[in-house]
């Protein structure tokens, strides 16, 4: 079976279409809660459907100018991610971590709102995550591995903070195809 391709655009460092990039004050500026799930439901479909075109992991209200807590990750295997476990759809309304793991783990992150570049970040290993469901349920669930780093990349940017933040130094910082061509695969 063949794999899906990740965004082009994305690789070459244009975004994609409907996407703040940084440097956008969208990006900084502080999300509100929803008070009535039945009031972002279209922005989750839109924010599912993109995620989706994209072929990427995982998709929050900021990176396409929306100032809410409103995050979706669903987790595919692509052609430069060939390796990454499956995850699937996951809506989450008000999302919080409330609990993370003493341990972390150290590894490559890109994001749709800086194209074209990714880096080494370190991530708790586990998270737990309470949050609302898309039929207003409240929910909490422990998350580990790439899912948690997934997760706690997505509700970065509902403080504000992308994963540039989060690289203790940014002489690992470089571009997607450095990344495919040179690095995949390993940790360093």
């Amino acid at each position: 079976m063949a794999l899906a391709k990740s965004d082009r655009s994305w690789i070459s460092g244009l975004a994609g279409e409907g996407i703040v990039t940084l440097g956008d004050p969208r990006l900084k500026a502080q999300t509100v809660g929803v008070a009535d799930v039945d009031d972002v439901a279209e922005l989750l479909t839109i924010l599912v459907e993109r995620l989706r075109s994209l072929n990427g992991a995982g998709l929050s209200a900021p990176q396409i100018g929306a100032s809410v807590k409103v995050t979706v990750v669903e987790v595919r295997k692509t052609d430069v991610f060939p390796d990454r476990p499956e995850f699937p759809l996951l809506q989450m309304v008000n999302p919080v971590i409330v609990a993370r793991s003493q341990t972390s783990i150290t590894d490559w992150e890109g994001c749709f709102v800086v194209p074209g570049l990714m880096g080494l970040v370190p991530r708790a290993e586990t998270v737990t995550v309470e949050y609302v469901s898309p039929e207003g349920e409240r929910v909490a669930s422990e998350f580990s591995g790439y899912v948690a780093r997934v997760i706690q990349h997505e509700l970065d940017h509902l403080d504000g903070v992308e994963f540039l933040s989060r690289m203790p130094s940014l002489e690992t910082l470089t571009t997607v195809q450095n990344f495919v061509d040179f690095h995949r695969g390993k940790q360093e």
